[in-house]
């Protein structure tokens, strides 16, 4: 997909045979062009997130002399927030947890009653940079607590170069090739504080060929990731989205969203 914006006077040059790849935007002072090679590409507007006036996306911080500072200063406030929200139960991240414990049940049943191969991958977590280190501490929490369970992690661009390609990118190095991991079915647990990082959201769509079973760590309910997962379902009681509820950061050390993502 190449996508153009136009902030120029006048309406942009395209063929007269392509006017619909126009979509104005923001009153008509911007200008976005879009070319797809998806044969379905969808509505533009469904895929956008709404920035103002949408109580699913927190408000910019206030601007800092200190960013780092602060965010270092905000940690204990923070995950003191974050325990009171899980025993109170004021927000959808209970009902998540609810839905991920089904699936992980769902699939314990099925390995005990062997209508799923011993060695087919079970939890698949994906991230990068810090956000898989993070899903790596999970991982092996989680194996811990689940021993027959078959707990996997991995960068979402090595799942990009393998699965995501015509030509699929072979992985030197690491134990991840074609055919190696049973994905059928598998739980899918995304890690990005952004909820927009490329090579996760990508992944968030790609994998959804394999499996609808996938959930995303975020920092506020409304990214382009969650927004994607919602999709998958029709209904209240199917949430698939952990929110940490943090909004951004724009310090470029990762302190309090390491923090509270943990």
């Amino acid at each position: 997909e190449l996508c153009l914006l136009d902030w120029g006077i006048g309406p942009p040059t395209v063929s007269e045979a392509a006017p619909h790849l126009i979509q104005p935007v923001m009153n008509e002072d911007l200008t976005v062009t879009l070319v797809q090679e998806s044969k379905y590409p969808g509505r533009f507007y469904d895929r956008l997130v709404p920035i103002e006036g949408n109580p699913l996306v927190l408000p910019l911080p206030p601007t800092s002399k200190e960013p780092v500072g602060d965010d270092i200063r905000s940690i204990p406030k923070e995950l003191e927030r974050i325990q009171h929200d899980w025993v109170v139960g004021a927000s959808p991240n209970r009902l998540t947890a609810w839905n991920l414990g089904r699936q992980l049940r769902k699939r314990l049943t099925q390995k005990v009653e062997g209508t799923i191969e011993k060695d087919a991958v079970d939890v698949l977590i994906v991230g990068c940079e810090v956000s898989l280190w993070l899903g790596e501490q999970f991982a092996a929490d989680l194996s811990l607590a689940f021993k027959s369970m078959v707990i996997r992690t991995i960068s979402a661009n090595k799942v990009l170069g393998l699965l995501g390609q015509e030509f699929a990118m072979p992985q030197a190095g690491h134990q991840f090739s074609e055919g190696l991991w049973d994905l059928s079915d598998a739980i899918v647990i995304i890690v990005s504080h952004s909820g927009g990082t490329f090579a996760s959201l990508a992944v968030s769509n790609l994998l959804q060929s394999v499996t609808s079973q996938i959930f995303v760590v975020t920092s506020e309910w409304d990214t382009q990731i969650g927004k994607q997962l919602r999709q998958l379902d029709v209904g209240r009681l199917r949430s698939r989205i952990f929110s940490t509820e943090i909004g951004l950061h724009p310090a470029e050390p990762c302190t309090v969203s390491v923090a509270a993502t943990h």
